[in-house]
């Protein structure tokens, strides 16, 4: 499995966009569209684990996620693994991708909003706040220290 750390600058970025855009997740296209637009910028990263040339997972790094108007920063977002590498611990590396990723970038404390309970405490995120989605969802947000 190799690993891609993947910011706007990059020369995979568009080819990535187009993997990501591809997938049965709607969010993928939605972080597909953003990546194309230009809409990634500054310190924020996607995070790419590849399976030979098939896409095993992705997440990314981004100063605000679903949830808007939090004054939380920054979010572990867009967590996706392929259904073949379903059941291998793959979002599980890919937050600690990224939470190495917010480490670098000067961070000390990480976010994620989902609506999943059990799967990111396991990773020692706690419950911090709820909030209502751009879709209208009641959304947990969650916090670790790093």
């Amino acid at each position: 499995m190799k690993q891609y750390i993947l910011d706007d600058s990059d020369d995979l970025w568009e080819h990535f966009a187009k993997l990501i855009g591809e997938v049965s997740w709607p969010a993928g296209k939605y972080l597909a569209n953003e990546m194309i637009g230009g809409k990634v910028p500054d310190w924020e990263r996607v995070i790419v684990m590849m399976d030979d040339d098939k896409l095993a997972g992705f997440c990314a790094v981004v100063r605000e996620d679903i949830v808007k108007g939090t004054g939380f920063s920054p979010f572990i977002g867009f967590v996706f693994v392929s259904e073949p590498y379903r059941g291998q611990h793959l979002s599980q590396e890919l937050v600690k991708l990224a939470e190495s990723q917010i480490r670098e970038i000067g961070f000390h404390k990480a976010y994620i909003v989902t609506k999943h309970v059990g799967l990111y405490e396991k990773l020692g995120y706690q419950e911090i706040d709820t909030a209502i989605d751009q879709l209208g969802r009641k959304m947990r947000i969650l916090a670790k220290a790093l």
